[in-house]
């Protein structure tokens, strides 16, 4: 930091680039988990298994993935609030819900475009894209209110933006969570997007034939 050499930029970058990396792994492995049914002849199997109910079967094949990054994304969070001691005067609370609505929001996304583009390769680049696009659109590096009014649109397309937002407000600022709480439907918004594509994507799973 010029002019300050005992400054750190830790406490900015690691609250976002962090959270970020995951997002983009979480929006990776989810269509990469449903079109390998696909790819590896597994998809009947798989809808057999869960009674033809594409609910059941999503549930059963994502509950892991679900828990496994609430770990990892809780864990990161009580690491770098309560042992690096980073500032979050908003709380224990907005830390569970924001790591928890973070990562349902990105499956949630991950289910959606896997459902609206039949393809393995296709989903996980569009998923790939967003995810890195969203370093870029959520604000912490260019900030939204001086973007192009398109962009600063099309920043509310992004969770990565909901998340530094609700963040900023609720766990930095301390702020009660009512201040974000547009914020906190959009991240519900997102994780409930696969009600629009679950008849879709079983039509898909059990008729589309995978190409290379």
């Amino acid at each position: 930091m010029v002019g300050n050499p005992y400054g750190s930029y830790n406490i900015y970058l690691s609250t976002f680039v962090i959270p970020g990396v995951l997002m983009l792994f979480v929006f990776l492995l989810v269509p990469y988990a449903i079109w390998t049914e696909v790819k590896f002849n597994r998809a009947h199997e798989w809808i057999q298994m869960a009674g033809g109910n594409m609910y059941i079967a999503l549930f059963g094949k994502l509950l892991p993935h679900t828990i496994m990054f609430i770990t990892v994304f809780l864990g990161f969070e009580f690491y770098i609030y309560g042992t690096l001691d980073f500032p979050h005067p908003g709380g224990i609370v907005p830390i569970l819900l924001l790591g928890i609505l973070s990562v349902l929001a990105c499956q949630g996304f991950g289910i959606f475009v896997s459902g609206l583009i039949a393809s393995l390769r296709m989903s996980m680049s569009v998923c790939s894209l967003w995810a890195v696009v969203s370093f870029s659109m959520c604000g912490a590096t260019f900030p939204v209110e001086t973007m192009d009014p398109m962009l600063r649109s099309m920043s509310l397309l992004f969770p990565l933006r909901h998340y530094i937002i609700i963040y900023q407000r609720c766990i930095f600022h301390g702020f009660p969570l009512s201040y974000a709480w547009t914020y906190i439907a959009a991240l519900i918004i997102f994780a409930v997007l696969p009600l629009l594509m679950l008849r879709r994507l079983k039509q898909e799973m059990l008729h589309y034939q995978y190409l290379p």
